[in-house]
């Protein structure tokens, strides 16, 4: 009977220690199971937080691809108003140059003056051609100042002589190339008192130039409009469009 009792004793003792470890590795398992959520939740956390930059990245990116399309744009519109400005430029020496020479062969003759003035003395018109010529020598050489100072007095002494409209434009030239965009901007204007002049439709497009310079962009956003709705056809009004095209995109 006493080894019974000692027997049952024992396996009382090892239920009590089955039970025993029986709970504390399920309070473990628990333990366990609640960290691994946790972790979950924060690498969940984390890859919401990765995948959000990635996001913001690639918008940030495709942002600068669209920068960096606008202003290849910009810079390829840019360069080709530059080569069409030095073709015009080139043209108009070309043209003035061929005008020079048959003055220069023609014994005694001159142009009629503008505003329908009759024809200078012939020796006052060789002046008038030498000052002229010598202006226009010191714009083509880039001697911005002395082109200015030239035309400057052509003007004074030719104010309505056969060469007065260019005189004038080619004035505004030289001072724009100076940065002195507002006196550039009054010699620009004053071609328009030249109604026959063929300067007109230049005059007005760096009319514009000048108010854009001087920071009037609605200014300058109105005489480009004006340029093209004025002389349609003219190179002048397609410098205008792809003028106006840029400050849309400068969003001015």
């Amino acid at each position: 009977m006493g080894r019974l009792h000692r027997s049952c004793i024992a396996i009382v003792a090892l239920a009590g220690l089955l039970a025993s470890a029986c709970a504390f590795a399920a309070a473990n398992n628990k333990e366990l199971e609640a960290r691994a959520n946790a972790t979950d939740d924060r690498l969940a956390a984390l890859e919401s937080r990765v995948n959000q930059s990635l996001i913001e990245l690639q918008q940030q990116l495709e942002v600068s691809r669209q920068d960096l399309r606008t202003l290849r744009g910009q810079i390829e519109e840019a360069r080709h108003e530059l080569e069409s400005l030095l073709q015009q430029q080139r043209d108009l020496y070309a043209d003035l140059d061929r005008r020079l020479l048959v003055v220069e062969n023609t014994p005694g003759g001159t142009p009629a003056a503008a505003g329908g003035a009759t024809n200078p003395p012939a020796a006052v018109f060789a002046d008038e051609s030498s000052v002229y010529g010598d202006a226009f020598a010191a714009m083509k050489a880039g001697r911005y100042e002395e082109a200015a100072r030239g035309f400057q007095v052509y003007l004074a002494k030719y104010p309505r002589g056969p060469r007065a409209d260019n005189a004038t434009y080619w004035l505004g030239e030289a001072l724009y190339m100076q940065q002195d965009f507002e006196s550039a901007l009054k010699s620009f204007q004053a071609v328009g008192a030249f109604p026959e002049s063929r300067r007109l439709a230049d005059a007005m497009l760096k009319v514009a130039y000048c108010q854009y310079d001087l920071k009037a962009f609605r200014n300058s956003r109105a005489t480009l409009q004006k340029v093209i709705s004025t002389y349609p056809e003219s190179e002048a009004a397609r410098q205008a469009q792809t003028r106006i095209e840029q400050m849309n995109a400068e969003g001015r």
